[in-house]
């Protein structure tokens, strides 16, 4: 498992050249090589290294915010991104949503994090935060839509979900870390969506594009139905099977049998 860090304003640069769990092949085997508007292809615009998944700590041995029980029973990280790790994952949309996966029963308080990340300088702003009481972690996956701030197309960005443990303690917190990039539509695939008229296309669409965000989104908050809950499973299945552990299939069993928590912000 990738050792955790302790994320913060200060410490954001550093903490993404960790290891990773969750490897290059979680859209390498999704997603096909379709270019995109500004002709850039995620493999070859590679960001800092990101830590899509936790399982440590810093100290050593802390796996989260785990009961007695669950830390002798569970081979399952406390928190995993559903995003790519080592690229950027792709969407077109400049309110786009974020989704995770918590393994521990009990809740926790959460951060989150946004950052705009500036290619040339390699710096990184602070954009959006979420610290709020109310902001506690439920087991399962965690779908949040935020309301602001809208997003710059041809920008990039960093996202982190933490786990907030033990406040006196932040260094044992077990926290993950993301990478987006907001992209132009191509007009064949602009032309191709406003022609589509139910969300299983669009979300094929999307997924022929490259855009793993705007393809989860569907996939995650849409009405339930056979074929999304197919393409739901498969996308999910593609996460269990990028980490970097010998117990992919537990993984695999906890993220597609696991509710969904729409989070609004």
């Amino acid at each position: 498992m990738a050792q955790i860090l302790r994320p913060s304003h200060k410490c954001l640069r550093k903490s993404l050249f960790t290891s990773i769990d969750i490897g290059l092949s979680l859209l390498l085997l999704l997603m096909p090589t379709t270019a995109l508007a500004d002709g850039s292809n995620n493999s070859n615009d590679p960001p800092p290294q990101t830590t899509g998944t936790s399982g440590g700590s810093r100290g050593g041995g802390s796996r989260g915010c785990e009961t007695q029980s669950e830390t002798s029973s569970s081979r399952v990280p406390p928190l995993i991104l559903l995003a790519p790790s080592q690229i950027y994952g792709q969407t077109l949309a400049t309110r786009p949503t974020f989704a995770w996966f918590i393994s521990n029963s009990a809740s926790s308080q959460m951060e989150f994090r946004l950052y705009e990340y500036d290619q040339v300088s390699k710096q990184s702003k602070l954009v959006k935060e979420i610290k709020d009481e109310n902001f506690k972690s439920l087991p399962g996956i965690m779908v949040l839509s935020l309301s602001n701030p809208e997003l710059l197309v041809g920008q990039r960005y960093f996202w982190q979900i933490e786990l907030v443990c033990d406040a006196n303690h932040p260094s044992g917190n077990p926290f993950a870390t993301a990478a987006m990039k907001v992209v132009s539509v191509q007009p064949d695939l602009e032309k191709q969506l406003s022609q589509s008229y139910d969300v299983l296309t669009k979300a094929n669409l999307y997924n022929q594009a490259d855009l793993w965000y705007n393809t989860l989104e569907i996939a995650l908050t849409s009405k339930d139905q056979p074929k999304l809950r197919q393409l739901k499973t498969y996308l999910l299945e593609q996460v269990a099977n990028g980490s970097k552990t010998e117990f992919k299939e537990q993984i695999q069993v906890e993220l597609t049998k696991s509710a969904i928590h729409q989070l609004q912000r």
